[in-house]
Parts: C-alpha cells; sequence; structure tokens
C-alpha cells in the first residue's frame, strides 16, 4: 500500500473509530456509569466534572473524528499528513495518560475498562503515527503537491 493510500486508510478508520468513540461518550453520564458515582459528588463538582467534563470530551472526541473522516477525503496529502500527525501526537499522549490514570471503573458493560481502552487507544495512536511517518519519510509520497499540479 503506499503512503498517501495508508494515510488516507489510517484516516477514515481513526475517525471512524474515534467517532464510535465520541458517541459512547454521550450516554456515559446517563447509563454508563453507575448511578452511585454522580450521586456521590457535590451538585456543583458533579455538573462540572462528570456532565462537562464527559461532554466536552465527546464534543472534541467527534470533531477530532469529523477532521479525521473529511481529510481522509481530501486530494491535499500534505495537509492529511499534518492532520495524521497532529492526531498521532494526541493518541500518543492519551495512551500516555491512560498507562498513568487506569480507567478502573466499570463504564457501560466493562468491569475493568482499562484492558479495553488500552489496546484501542494504542491501536489509534499507532495507525495514526505509523502512517504519517510512511507519508513524510517515504520518497515519492506527493506531499507537497496538490492533485491539480500545483504546489501547496
Amino acid at each position: 500500500m503506499n503512503s498517501e493510500r495508508l494515510l488516507r486508510w489510517a484516516l477514515l478508520v481513526g475517525g471512524l473509530l474515534t467517532a464510535m468513540i465520541g458517541i459512547g461518550h454521550i450516554f456515559m453520564p446517563t447509563i454508563g456509569y453507575d448511578s452511585a458515582i454522580p450521586q456521590a459528588l457535590d451538585p456543583a463538582v458533579r455538573e462540572h466534572f462528570y456532565y462537562l467534563g464527559t461532554y466536552a470530551i465527546c464534543t472534541f472526541l467527534l470533531s477530532m473524528s469529523f477532521l479525521s473522516i473529511y481529510f481522509s477525503r481530501l486530494e491535499y496529502p500534505r495537509a492529511s499528513l499534518v492532520v495524521g500527525a497532529v492526531l498521532a501526537v494526541l493518541w500518543i499522549a492519551r495512551a500516555i495518560l491512560e498507562l498513568i490514570y487506569p480507567v478502573e471503573i466499570q463504564i457501560f458493560f466493562l468491569k475493568t475498562p482499562h484492558s479495553v481502552l488500552l489496546p484501542v487507544i494504542v491501536f489509534l495512536a499507532f495507525i495514526y503515527s505509523i502512517s504519517a511517518l510512511k507519508a513524510w519519510i517515504v520518497p515519492g509520497a506527493n506531499l507537497t503537491k496538490r492533485s491539480s499540479g500545483r504546489t501547496v
């Protein structure tokens, strides 16, 4: 698979997977956690960290998924490379945070979400990283030209 095609594939697959994670966050405050978790929080803390935080993460994930999918369809591989590289850094950082602060409370039906989340996060970091690196390093990746032949 050539580097541009790999990058497009990674942006599409990564975007779709990120969208699924984002959609899951829509339901987390209502059915994703045990009801005792929000009830144990002070109302102001609950609204800020539980609802606002979760819905903000949902918004960020859905926005990133849209950008990833959108750039997978563009004919500007240089711009797609930048998006892929930024998302690689983002998911690498998220993997590091998951290692430092593993999710150890039940989410939906997952009693130990860390054992599922970490491989998914590492997969996203991997596909974005490998595709961006290959597109950047491999000669002839055509990262400096638009499809019309003009340079970016």
